[in-house]
């Protein structure tokens, strides 16, 4: 019979963050012999998911580091620094885990210190092509670093591993591109394309669609679009798409949420979307061309350098948010809708790509721990 082994998942804010560590965390309810407990910010957005998921989990008191000057700032961090790494200590002492996982949230860092501290093993998780600063700080006290996507300058490297970032476990059954088209009533002969702006959202890039959409309409081009919005400003949109004419098209869905995502990916013949580490990874795992438009100002400007890895080998096309993009959304999107071909020469790019199948990242991570707590026993 398996000892039941004790790990610490100090995850949550954004999706980018929390979802790798959900994964992980059902990888070892899978595996058995395991129990995790999670580590949040107080009043965090995964907090709904840990109590259906039924997953425990403990909350911290912590603000992010400041990226200003401001003396008070600063001192207010590390009161709230100081606080979290006793609780962390405290948590450690009554839950005694073996090994300390964290996914890149600014809880990640009390949590490994803590760990460093008491000598126990402990991992970070950055899912983007530039580590972020809670990760910089963890990765210093960290046993091993876990990368999501190949990192530039990384000061890590002897401790490194490429494992990939875990991605739904829906997307290793995708349905056929035909058959989802249908669900959604998209002609099977017209190219799809799916927009949607990830976790952060993407206010500019909505708009930039529908004008965007508009001009289609006017050239006379054949484009189909599925539109996930995100809520915030949803009515408002459809608002816009009703007065340009464009809401009754029968190519033309728009929707504030989608559940499915396998199946709006399937559907789709091009992606319109931001940059986020987990998007990349679904993008390359499911070999899908798209135009990626970075978050401008995501901190060290992770999301250009991770929309590089698939622009520079010729999947996707980077656009940056210049004032002027949407002109330039419409003038890049035309001639792939007018010619469906170089979207398929795209799409055989993904080929070259040597990026780790991230539906098996969640179990490389779990392989990383055993190591470190003697091996799946």
């Amino acid at each position: 019979m398996k000892k039941t082994k004790r790990v610490l998942i100090a995850s949550g804010g954004t999706g980018g963050h929390f979802y790798p560590g959900l994964a992980l965390a059902n990888e070892l309810r899978e595996a058995g012999g395991w129990e995790p407990l999670f580590l949040v910010k107080k009043g965090d957005i995964s907090l709904d998911t840990l109590r259906d998921s039924y997953y425990p989990y403990a909350e911290l008191d912590m603000i992010s580091l400041p990226r200003t000057l401001n003396p008070l700032a600063h001192a207010a961090f590390c009161r709230k620094l100081s606080g979290s790494l006793m609780t962390c200590l405290r948590i450690i002492a009554d839950f005694k885990p073996v090994f300390v996982a964290g996914t890149g949230s600014y809880v990640s860092f009390p949590a490994v210190l803590a760990a460093a501290l008491k000598g126990i093993p402990s991992m970070i998780h950055d899912s983007n092509a530039v580590f972020g600063l809670a990760n910089r700080l963890s990765g210093i006290f960290a046993s091993k670093a876990a990368l999501g996507l190949p990192v530039k300058n990384n000061p890590f490297k002897t401790k490194s591993e490429l494992t990939g970032t875990p991605i739904r476990d829906f997307f290793s059954k995708m349905p056929p591109a035909e058959e989802a088209k249908r669900k959604f009533s998209f002609n099977p002969d017209v190219p799809v394309t799916l927009v949607f702006g990830g976790s952060q959202g993407a206010r500019r890039i909505n708009q930039a669609v529908l004008e965007t959409a508009r001009k289609l309409k006017a050239a006379g081009a054949a484009f189909q679009l599925l539109h996930i919005t995100g809520k915030r400003g949803h009515a408002e949109l459809l608002d816009k798409y009703r007065a340009e004419g464009l809401a009754e098209l029968p190519g033309l869905k728009i929707l504030d949420y989608c559940e499915r995502m396998d199946e709006a990916y399937a559907a789709a013949d091009l992606v319109i979307s931001r940059s986020g580490g987990s998007t990349i990874s679904e993008l390359a795992r499911l070999e899908k061309p798209a135009i990626l438009i970075p978050l401008p100002g995501s901190p060290g400007d992770h999301q250009k350098a991770n929309a590089e890895i698939l622009s520079g080998a010729g999947a996707a096309i980077l656009l940056e948010e210049t004032p002027g993009f949407s002109e330039e959304l419409y003038g890049t999107i035309k001639p792939l809708l007018d010619e469906p071909a170089r979207i398929g020469s795209m799409k055989q790019r993904f080929k070259g790509l040597a990026l780790p199948d991230p539906l098996l990242a969640a179990g490389a991570l779990r392989a990383i721990m055993e190591k470190y707590t003697g091996g799946n026993k």
